[in-house]
Formats: C-alpha cells, sequence, structure tokens
C-alpha cells in the first residue's frame, strides 16, 4: 500500500527478529503486515540460549538483533535500516550510556554502521513516546507482547523508573534531557 501510493521506486519490507522468548504471539503484527500488503519477513534467532550467561544481557540480546538485521538487510540486498527509535529511547540511552558506561553519547536520527555500508535511520526520532502511542491508536496498531524474561531487572529499565519518578514532579524532564543533546556548551565541559 505505502510503496505504491507514496513512493513507487522506494520498497519497503518489515522486519521483526524474534528473540524466542517464551510467551511471545507476533500473530497481530502478521496479520497487520498482510492486511497493508506490506512485504515482512520474521527472523527467528534462539538469543535467550545465546545471552544465558552474559552479565549484561540487554547489550548481548540488543546487539544479537542487530547482528541478524543487517544480515537480513544485506540478504535483502538494501543499505538503509529504519528503527523506530523515539526521543524517550534517545533520553534513555543517553543517560544509559552516562550511569553505565561513562560516555556522552546517545542515538542518531541517522547513524552509518558497518564501515558505513549500511545507513540506520530513526524516522521517529523527533516524536516522545506518548506521540507515538497515539498516532499507533489513531491508526489501529496495538502493540503486541514481545516478552523479555530479564526487563524487569534492566538497567534500562531502570533508566525509566527513575525518567518517571523525576516526571512525576517535572513533566518537561525528558523533554528537557533531549533538547540538552542538541544545546551543548562546549566551553563548559573540559577539553
Amino acid at each position: 500500500m505505502f510503496n505504491r501510493r507514496y513512493r513507487p521506486n522506494l520498497h519497503l519490507t518489515a522486519v521483526h527478529i524474534d528473540p524466542g522468548f517464551p510467551g511471545a504471539n507476533i500473530e497481530g503484527l502478521k496479520q497487520k503486515l498482510e492486511m497493508t500488503e506490506t512485504d515482512h519477513i520474521v527472523v527467528s534467532v534462539d538469543i535467550r540460549r545465546r545471552i544465558s550467561k552474559s552479565t549484561n544481557k540487554c547489550f548481548a540480546c540488543a546487539r544479537e538483533r542487530h547482528r541478524r538485521l543487517i544480515e537480513t538487510a544485506e540478504n535483502l540486498d538494501t543499505f538503509n535500516i529504519a528503527l523506530a527509535h523515539h526521543q524517550d529511547d534517545v533520553v534513555e540511552t543517553l543517560l544509559l550510556n552516562m550511569f553505565y558506561a561513562g560516555r556522552l553519547s546517545t542515538l542518531m536520527p541517522r547513524q552509518p554502521v558497518v564501515q558505513g555500508r549500511f545507513s540506520i535511520i530513526r524516522p521517529l526520532y523527533y516524536l516522545s513516546k506518548t506521540e507515538v502511542k497515539a498516532i499507533a491508536d489513531t491508526a489501529g496498531i496495538r502493540a503486541f507482547s514481545a516478552p523479555c524474561p530479564y526487563y524487569k531487572n534492566s538497567r534500562r529499565e531502570k533508566i525509566r523508573s527513575m525518567l518517571h519518578d523525576l516526571k512525576q514532579k517535572n513533566p518537561d524532564v525528558s523533554g528537557n534531557i533531549f533538547h540538552s543533546i542538541f544545546n551543548v556548551r562546549r566551553q563548559y565541559l573540559p577539553q
């Protein structure tokens, strides 16, 4: 539908990396993609087994999913990969990197990877999670359950919880953190 109506020379293929966690049900996702005539591929990987001994399971899982996504893109002979990261993901990643990796970095709207062979684009980058959810609700798209057995103890979940608590006192806190990455005062940072 999108391909024919908006950009006849653009071809989209939705790719879902199924990590193989018990209880996941992606049938609703598949039905929506088929209903909208969107080409799609589901890549099944037993990530749980692969990351069971890792001390940072979230990082290992994300790395394995991204590796499989890039392999799939290469097999499809495409070099632009769109991910659904939104503003809240950018803020969480910034804080994760600061708190746990000791570096000031986050996701970018367009990011070259694998020595520039591929580009990760994030078309939802400037939208908050609330805005993305509202758009999805309007389009009749519901979130599907992909239960991660590790998420409750994840560093990202701790950051989310902290941000949630901070937003109770200052609803602008996430937006302010997001805007700070575009308002860097280098004269107040050591060289």
